[in-house]
């Protein structure tokens, strides 16, 4: 699997070598893509000697505004964050869906999202949709759909926080003592071996991009159950049990009905979700979708890359 013969550098609020979380991933797995990748965070800016270099910028989404508007950078939507601040109500979520309406309207920039929703978001919000739409890659090397489960009762989450279904988690236990639910709450690296050994992955979320997890969770073939929220929301068939987010989370009786006939049904039929990451989201894709990105930024913008 050839990568991508281009210099690039990430430009993220974190350096993801040492932080984690979903953008950091994605910035940690464009080398798998490009031959060479570097990080900067604003600490780090040198916009001389970045365009002295003739390096193509990846900015997170409201980053690319750091940059002078005459230096073309391709900015990432990993997400919307006028609906997400609607789910938590954080002052910081507020002040980024600021920054992203300052950010749409930048000259010089190539727009990729990682899902068709956010596209079609930003182009109804700010008349800004992405150029191209990218999703995320997934290792199926590492995520190799080669489950060791039989008779698990594990069911796996992600329910780390109120918005992420916290207390719906602390429902399910007591309602299916049976079932043993689980934080999936794990270094990055041990992600793979936590998922061979359960039975499910259950992700009640009321706001999402396109979750990283959940993309991992459909490479291990694992039987999901997610809210229709990010991923969901771009109409693909995804084989998985998809749940209306404001139902499970406004009543209990829903969200007992919706899990129970998911967990009854484990016994009774086969998922098959990656199917769709083969399709859609392994390495070779995303380099082939990464090369169609950049030779449009080097037509678009005389870069003078070889490609």
């Amino acid at each position: 699997m050839k990568k991508i013969p281009v210099r690039i550098a990430h430009y993220g609020r974190f350096d993801p070598r040492v932080s984690t979380g979903g953008v950091e991933t994605f910035a940690r797995n464009l080398g798998i893509v490009f031959e060479e990748v570097d990080f900067i965070t604003p600490e780090t800016l040198d916009v001389t000697k970045e365009r002295d270099a003739g390096t193509v910028i990846i900015c997170d989404n409201q980053m690319t505004i750091d940059w002078p508007e005459d230096f073309p950078v391709i900015g990432f939507q990993h997400g919307v964050a006028a609906v997400k601040k609607t789910v938590t109500k954080s002052r910081i979520d507020k002040k980024l869906a600021k920054q992203q309406e300052q950010a749409a309207s930048r000259p010089n920039t190539l727009w990729v999202a990682c899902a068709r929703w956010i596209s079609h978001k930003f182009n109804e919000l700010y008349n800004n949709p992405a150029d191209h739409v990218v999703y995320h890659q997934v290792d199926v090397d590492r995520f190799d759909g080669k489950l060791e489960n039989d008779g698990s009762r594990l069911i796996l989450h992600d329910g780390r926080s109120k918005h992420k279904g916290s207390k719906q988690f602390k429902q399910l236990v007591k309602a299916f003592p049976e079932w043993n639910f689980e934080s999936l709450n794990c270094k990055p690296e041990d992600v793979p071996e936590r998922f061979k050994k359960g039975a499910a992955f259950m992700h009640l979320s009321r706001y999402e991009g396109n979750s990283i997890v959940c993309n991992e969770a459909m490479a291990m073939n694992l039987p999901c159950m997610f809210t229709k929220v990010g991923l969901m929301n771009d109409g693909e068939d995804l084989d998985i049990h998809m749940v209306d987010a404001d139902a499970v989370f406004g009543s209990k009786g829903q969200l007992i009905k919706e899990a129970g006939a998911f967990l009854d049904s484990l016994a009774s039929r086969t998922y098959e979700p990656r199917r769709w990451t083969m399709q859609n989201a392994t390495p070779s894709v995303h380099i082939a979708a990464w090369a169609t990105v950049l030779r449009d930024f080097n037509s678009r913008y005389n870069f003078g890359l070889t490609l």
